[in-house]
């Protein structure tokens, strides 16, 4: 998938509407997408929740 239909998909399945992420201009792997998506959960867990508790 193109780094638009990766951008989609995120928003989709995050819930990130108005998410906005510099990816590179290339074809992303399922696996690939599947390692973006985690470090976006992990940043999200170890840096925005962590400071909302």
């Amino acid at each position: 998938m193109d780094k638009e239909a990766v951008i989609e998909r995120l928003k989709t399945e995050l819930g990130l509407p108005n998410f906005k992420g510099r990816l590179e201009e290339k074809e992303y792997t399922e696996e690939e997408y599947q390692k973006i998506k985690n470090d976006l959960n992990n940043y999200f867990e170890n840096y925005v929740r962590n400071i909302e508790n």
